[in-house]
């Protein structure tokens, strides 16, 4: 690698520490490379056996090849261990609501949700999942909102719907 000046020769080779110990640990458990912004034995060591691993011609140095792919794992890394983005499933209108009657797949997560919930709450029995909001979701949904301090309505307002996320969320973490 060519560097214009000492400074960033140094944050290249912490750069490439990094990676090195990103990798290490992913996929060792460990990260054995210090940063230290020194290109030492122990970088070169790390240099080689990521070579090594790889394929690629083992010099114990980063040519642009060896960058590249040191980029590219790094890149795919970093995404592996994102967590996974959350799905907006209602429509984004505030005064959306969800009504007794209605049938679709929000629906049925509504009921995974109360189910879940109601493993904590007295009160809210299990329900089917079938994707309808028949008496036995609103039931549950009513004695939901009356235990969060809601209006009693049986309605699934944003409030109620994002008291219910929350919820399940809290619940949810402690189960993993």
């Amino acid at each position: 690698m060519a560097y214009f000046n000492l400074n960033e020769a140094e944050s290249s080779i912490l750069e490439i520490q990094r990676i090195l110990r990103a990798i290490d640990y992913f996929e060792n458990g460990t990260s054995k490379i210090r940063m230290t912004g020194t290109y030492n034995e122990e970088t070169r060591q790390g240099i080689s056996a990521f070579q090594e691993k790889y394929g690629l011609p083992i010099t114990g140095t980063v040519d642009a090849t060896t960058w590249q792919l040191l980029q590219t794992i790094d890149k795919s890394l970093n995404e592996a261990k994102a967590l996974a983005r959350a799905v907006y499933i209602l429509p984004r209108d505030p005064d959306y609501t969800i009504s007794p009657g209605l049938q679709n797949d929000v629906v049925y997560v509504i009921q995974h949700m109360l189910n879940v919930i109601s493993q904590e709450y007295d009160g809210i029995e299990p329900l089917e999942f079938n994707g309808i909001y028949d008496t036995n979701t609103e039931n549950a949904v009513k004695e939901f909102q009356r235990k969060s301090l809601l209006e009693s309505s049986g309605i699934i307002d944003s409030a109620t719907f994002n008291r219910l996320a929350d919820e399940y969320e809290r619940i949810n973490s402690y189960n993993e």
